[in-house]
């Protein structure tokens, strides 16, 4: 952060009061400025230059940086030389520069403790605090390019504090104590910038807003490795939520909860986190936009529990048990990519899957139809780069439009086998088998079908050597004995064994090299 130079207009008369300079009549436009009016002035300006440069000093610290503190004049800028520093408290606009300098802290206790507007703080390793460094309602503060580690409580936290800028920050392995959890922390705290920061392995959250935080914007924030990337907790609405990469997390790696309204969630990456990409809780009416969404364990998008109104546009959304589950209603979902998830869409609610003719619906890598005709009701020859039959998402829930393009390609099956072929429930089936394919699949999927049912377990097989290998559990399948089959199904899975169970291959790809889905039964 710049100095910030404040220069005097004023000057102590003989009473000790403060009065401006009367410059009201120094000009006239039928006489100009005369010789006295100019060098009136030029004394002026001199002053107020003199003035502002004696206001504001560049000072070194070497040794109790708390004295320092308490000696400098608002406006200063306090080098800091590298050593150790006991915690310390700041009331007064300043400028500290660390320089690698170290600031630590008892458990109980703040390393820096911030009281004051328009601080400016950089360059320090703070650890091992019960706070990091704290700001407590203050405004036009910058916290940059610290690092910020193995504090109890949140490594950086803002409490009543808006218009800061929180930038540049690594906030990790916080709150392993189990009393913080944060990396960065904002409660009742409006309109700050929070960017660029890193916050890995903190006991909960990478960033957590709770409760209140309003028209924050957080956006290049790397935030892995947490058990959430960034949890936002009730009344946190009209943030801009950008560019942030939120993956690998326990957990999720964005969660909303609890009217977390009107934010906008665009171009995040959101991979690999164990439970969700992202999670919304009671939260409705925010925009979903631009995000990548891949690779997690159980939802790419779980939307729950009265999440009404939210718009889903232009995100890809693949390789998930689910791509997108939905308990709420009125959401709209069209324009994204959703590709190559085991199940690619469960709808418990009354949402739309498509937006109005012409803009289409979503593009499915599992859907089977053509697309020969054109218009609102595909009913006039003409190809309009929409299918002419609906995706079904289920009986209730259809998608009018689905976006044709990478869609599946038929492969087929040359050798399987299961291990044992016969087992009783609760034991694990080894699953091989080997694959004749125009491409190359990195994984299938394998699913069971007990007689009339719905599907009650799969397993994912995934390339070792010239086969797929992989085990599918019997837990949740009825007791009893049954035969087990694995059939080959180029196009959709189908039942043909009259026994009971079968173990149904849905093999599919698209030019890339794809996961196979498993899909509903013919």
């Amino acid at each position: 952060m710049s100095l910030k130079m404040k220069p005097s207009l004023t000057h102590p008369s003989a009473t000790g009061k403060c009065h401006a300079p009367a410059l009201s009549n120094a000009y006239h436009p039928s006489r100009g400025i005369g010789r006295s009016t100019i060098w009136a002035v030029s004394l002026l300006y001199s002053f107020m230059l003199i003035a502002s440069l004696a206001s504001a000093a560049s000072i070194t610290v070497s040794s109790d940086l708390q004295a320092a503190i308490n000696a400098a004049q608002p406006g200063d800028t306090l080098l800091v030389a590298p050593g150790t520093y006991e915690k310390i408290s700041i009331g007064k606009s300043l400028n500290l520069i660390g320089n690698g300098a170290v600031i630590q802290a008892g458990e109980r206790d703040a390393c820096v403790n911030i009281e004051a507007s328009d601080v400016s703080i950089s360059g320090f390793l703070v650890r091992n605090g019960f706070y990091g460094i704290k700001l407590n309602n203050v405004r036009g503060c910058t916290v940059a390019n610290n690092t910020v580690i193995r504090c109890t409580q949140p490594g950086i936290a803002l409490l009543f504090s808006d218009g800061n800028i929180i930038q540049g920050n690594n906030a990790s392995f916080n709150g392993l104590g189990g009393e913080g959890w944060y990396g960065i922390y904002l409660s009742n705290s409006n309109d700050n910038l929070i960017l660029d920061n890193v916050a890995y392995g903190n006991g909960a959250y990478g960033i957590n807003l709770f409760p209140s935080c309003s028209n924050n914007t957080i956006r290049g924030n790397v935030l892995q490795g947490n058990m959430y990337g960034l949890y936002m907790f009730t009344d946190c609405s009209n943030n801009i939520i950008e560019y942030n990469d939120l993956s690998r997390n326990t957990n999720s790696g964005l969660d909303l909860r609890f009217d977390c309204t009107d934010n906008l969630i665009r171009n995040n990456s959101m991979i690999e986190n164990v439970v969700a990409g992202l999670t919304l809780l009671d939260s409705g009416y925010n925009s979903i936009s631009g995000n990548l969404i891949e690779a997690n364990g159980r939802y790419g998008l779980q939307i729950q529990s009265n999440s009404n109104g939210n718009t889903i546009i232009d995100n890809t959304i693949s390789d998930s048990q689910t791509g997108i589950f939905l308990d709420s209603s009125q959401n709209l979902i069209y324009r994204n990519k959703i590709s190559y998830n085991v199940i690619q869409a469960e709808d418990r609610g009354e949402n739309s899957w498509n937006a109005s003719y012409p803009l289409g619906g979503n593009l499915w890598s599992d859907y089977h139809g053509s697309d020969d005709y054109q218009g609102p009701e595909q009913n006039v020859l003409g190809a309009d780069g929409f299918g002419d039959l609906p995706y079904e998402i289920d009986s209730s829930s259809l998608d009018r439009y689905p976006i044709m393009g990478d869609q599946v390609r038929q492969i087929s099956i040359i050798d399987k086998a299961l291990n044992p072929t016969q087992a009783r429930v609760g034991d694990d089936i080894k699953v091989t088998v080997r694959m004749e394919a125009l491409y190359d699949l990195n994984q299938l999927t394998v699913r069971a079908y007990q007689s009339g049912e719905e599907a009650k377990g799969y397993g994912r097989l995934v390339a070792s050597g010239d086969a797929y290998q992989g085990s599918f559990s019997t837990a949740l399948l009825d007791p009893g004995e049954q035969e087990r089959r694995i059939e080959p199904c180029p196009c959709r899975p189908c039942r043909e064994s009259a026994c009971g169970l079968d173990y149904v291959f849905d093999e599919r790809c698209d030019q890339r090299g794809g996961v196979v889905r498993a899909g509903r039964g013919c």
